[in-house]
């Protein structure tokens, strides 16, 4: 049995805008094995939904990559949310943490790769999204790499 999903209102509107970003590091180079920088870039995901004034309902990374999952983004563009995001958290980390980078193969003025993966989802619940960004992500932390198919998030509903 499918969980109800619930709609937001608004002003003139009811709906339901949820979003699913990936963002990966230029070079795919492992810039989240080193935790301080991981922290500060979750950090910064959190600082910049509050700016957007949109809601940042799930959070997930790889030694390589960012998951994250935005909800109420109504008021605003798949290519600006990826822009900011991407624009603000790699200036404040590379700010912070530059050696850090230099020493991941990282330099220059540029932190993350210039495409992003998104998708748009409503068939899913808010929690649903959840559990995947984070649960799904630990099988790239893992030192043996077994075979296994990419899961979806359909794999995590309820």
């Amino acid at each position: 049995m499918r969980a109800e999903i619930k709609l937001t209102q608004y002003a003139h509107t009811v709906g339901e805008s949820n979003l699913h970003l990936q963002f990966t590091p230029k070079y795919r180079r492992h810039i989240f094995e080193d935790k301080d920088v991981l922290a500060e870039c979750e950090h910064q995901f959190r600082g910049i939904a509050a700016e957007l004034k949109v809601q940042l309902a799930g959070m997930g990374f790889g030694p390589e990559h960012a998951h994250i999952f935005v909800t109420d983004w109504k008021n605003r563009s798949i290519a600006e949310l990826a822009r900011r995001f991407k624009g603000a958290s790699s200036r404040a980390i590379r700010l912070k943490y530059q050696a850090r980078l230099t020493v991941k193969g990282l330099w220059g003025n540029q932190m993350w790769s210039d495409g992003y993966f998104h998708r748009t989802v409503g068939a899913v619940t808010s929690n649903t999204m959840k559990k995947y960004v984070t649960e799904s992500q630990q099988k790239h932390w893992s030192s043996k790499k077994p075979e296994q198919k990419q899961a979806t998030m359909l794999d995590y509903a309820g």
